[in-house]
């Protein structure tokens, strides 16, 4: 089972940025959380590069597999929770937690 969103690019680059940190940071743990995080990591990743090589300010597709997407939105949580950044990339992990959060409904 997929999930399919369409996010903005900012999003896009501060998801990549959050699940670069907590990969920093699972050194501890399941083995199937690390391999769940580097997953979206690469994911993330590619999705990253292929905007930086056309960047059009259009949202782009992003299609996860369920177990990824719980993933995100767990990590999307923690982070909320975490207060390290600032108004706006807070508004932004919010909104895409609440759109992440219908889609997994």
């Amino acid at each position: 089972m997929k999930t399919k969103l369409k996010i903005e690019p900012e999003t896009l680059f501060l998801l990549h940025t959050v699940v670069l940190q907590q990969s920093q940071f699972s050194l501890t743990g399941r083995n199937s959380g690390k391999s769940m995080i580097i997953e979206l990591f690469e994911i993330l990743s590619k999705k990253c590069i292929a905007y930086s090589t056309n960047a059009n300010g259009k949202k782009r597709d992003l299609e996860l597999r369920f177990h990824l997407a719980e993933k995100l939105l767990e990590l999307t949580k923690t982070k909320l929770s975490d207060r390290s950044l600032g108004i706006y990339e807070n508004n932004k992990l919010e909104i895409f937690k609440n759109e992440l959060h219908q889609k997994l409904i």
